[in-house]
């Protein structure tokens, strides 16, 4: 008589890893996916720029490390036995052509409202010297490289700061408390992963959950945080060359440095948000729900 086959047994990590509760997991998950992906991401460009700062390979590379990890936290390769939780926890879902334009006009005009707060802050506030500075300077380097530096650095922040905290970590919180306490989780976590930077001081702290509040609130009301990965990377690459002082700050224009822009984009943005949750919600009780 055959024998019934045995069920595979889960690895004592994986084992491990289920037993730990749901937002520890979550807030675990999210912090390992920005320090993996913006590590390689880090590696690869100081290692160019070290050694031939002339060539910089370290921007393709780093769009192949992106797509590859991307395609793990959708889903791919091992374990199989949660490709289902990671593509669950990513959010990557896709949008209807309305979906899309009504995200990118509510959350564009919400993102220059948050910006403006940063210009503001930057212009009132009593921050650190370290806080005008550069983290690193790029004025040594050929106008091509500069170039690659913030396209890598806005593609890193799009990809793995969304996928970190708008996807993983919020997802986690989310199945366990609900939308409004994981958004706050998330926008906190996302304060506290920038207090390295010396610009993250106290003063930085509304810009910080601000960010975090209307990138949440995208996922919330799209249940996906593709928008969320565009308008991020979008804002990074037009911010950076500001910060690196390879262009004029806007913070300089007294509409944007005394907050009138802050006051005008986040107004008009509610009136997009609203006409964005229309077109997100459900069409007919019998089918998909906006929920989860």
């Amino acid at each position: 008589m055959r024998k019934p086959a045995s069920t595979p047994k889960s690895s004592p990590v994986l084992s491990l890893w289920r037993r730990l509760p749901d937002t520890l997991r979550a807030l675990a998950s999210g912090f390992g996916v920005l320090i993996v992906g913006g590590g390689v991401s880090g590696g690869l460009m100081f290692a160019n720029l070290a050694t031939a700062p002339r060539m910089p390979w370290f921007l393709p590379a780093t769009m192949v490390w992106l797509w590859m990890l991307w395609r793990y936290l959708d889903g791919a390769g091992w374990p199989a036995s949660m490709s289902d939780a990671r593509r669950e926890a990513l959010r990557a879902r896709a949008l209807s052509a309305r979906q899309w334009a009504w995200s990118m006009i509510a959350g564009a005009l919400a993102v220059a409202a948050v910006m403006g707060v940063a210009f503001v802050t930057y212009r009132h506030a009593a921050l650190p010297e370290a806080a005008y500075q550069a983290e690193f300077g790029v004025a040594s380097y050929p106008w091509w490289t500069t170039a690659s530096i913030f396209a890598a650095l806005a593609l890193n922040a799009g990809v793995v700061e969304e996928a970190a905290f708008r996807g993983y970590m919020l997802s986690g919180v989310q199945r366990r408390h609900g939308w409004i306490i994981a958004i706050v989780v998330a926008a906190l976590a996302f304060y506290v992963a920038h207090l390295s930077h010396a610009y993250a001081a106290p003063a930085f702290a509304p810009f910080f959950l601000l960010h975090g509040l209307v990138f949440g609130l995208l996922v919330w009301l799209t249940r996906s945080i593709l928008p969320g990965v565009v308008l991020h990377t979008l804002s990074d690459a037009v911010v950076l060359p500001m910060q690196y002082g390879v262009v004029p700050s806007a913070g300089q224009w007294d509409f944007v440095g005394d907050g009138w822009m802050t006051l005008a984009a986040g107004a008009t943005s509610g009136l997009t948000f609203w006409r964005l949750a229309a077109v997100s919600r459900p069409r007919s009780p019998t089918g998909p729900t906006a929920s989860g």
